[in-house]
């Protein structure tokens, strides 16, 4: 039997993007084509640069979810500084000596890791990927890397535990009330996590003007 598909364009685009669907009328239709065509109809080629994944998760997630993840608080002021602050890093130059093997592995706090490239304690992953921070240890496990757990996170960090054997760690606050955060460590503590990451200057919660607007 011939196999027949029909495609769907519906009215709504976002980005320049079209919103496409298949109808399939024999299941076995159903192959890699699909997905392929889509990924590269939003983007011409793989991302290469940090840059190119920030605007494919822009194309791939609702846009109350990237604004979530890409905004600041107030006029941004802090998130321009820090992007700036970051882009003056650079590398020391080592010239006239043997290539052949290069090495980036280091330790942070005595813990190894394969580069000084670890994933920062950012919350709600699962905005972006149903498995959420059990994605993101399984992906820092995957590259010998560290996982900063954030306290915002949308998984346990139980859940976190058992999932792979990346080295952890916990980001926290210290609340009024103390015992929660005695209990938020000491359940990092018992399910493996090596260090806490102690976040000291948020008194209160910032005006986030994106979130604002999507509500």
């Amino acid at each position: 039997m011939r196999n027949r598909k029909k495609l769907q364009r519906s009215g709504n685009e976002e980005g320049g993007n079209k919103r496409i669907s298949i109808v399939l009328q024999d299941p076995r239709v159903l192959s890699n084509h699909f997905s392929t065509s889509i990924i590269r109809r939003k983007m011409a080629s793989e991302p290469v640069n940090v840059n190119e994944f920030q605007e494919l998760a822009r194309r791939a997630v609702p846009k109350m979810y990237f604004d979530f993840y890409n905004g600041g608080a107030e006029d941004q002021h802090t998130l321009r500084e820090n992007m700036e602050a970051f882009r003056r890093i650079t590398f020391r130059p080592r010239v006239l000596i043997d290539v052949r093997r290069i090495d980036m592995s280091t330790t942070i706090l005595g813990y190894p890791t394969s580069a000084p490239i670890m994933s920062a304690p950012t919350g709600m992953h699962r905005l972006a990927h149903p498995e959420g921070e059990v994605a993101t240890a399984r992906a820092a496990a995957a590259c010998n890397t560290i996982m900063a757990m954030s306290f915002s996170a949308n998984c346990t960090v139980e859940e976190v535990a058992s999932s792979c054997n990346a080295i952890r760690f916990f980001q926290t606050y210290v609340y009024k009330r103390r015992h929660v955060t005695a209990v938020l460590v000491q359940r990092a503590e018992r399910n493996g996590f090596k260090a806490i990451m102690l976040t000291v200057d948020t008194p209160r919660i910032g005006r986030r003007e994106a979130d604002i607007k999507n509500k």
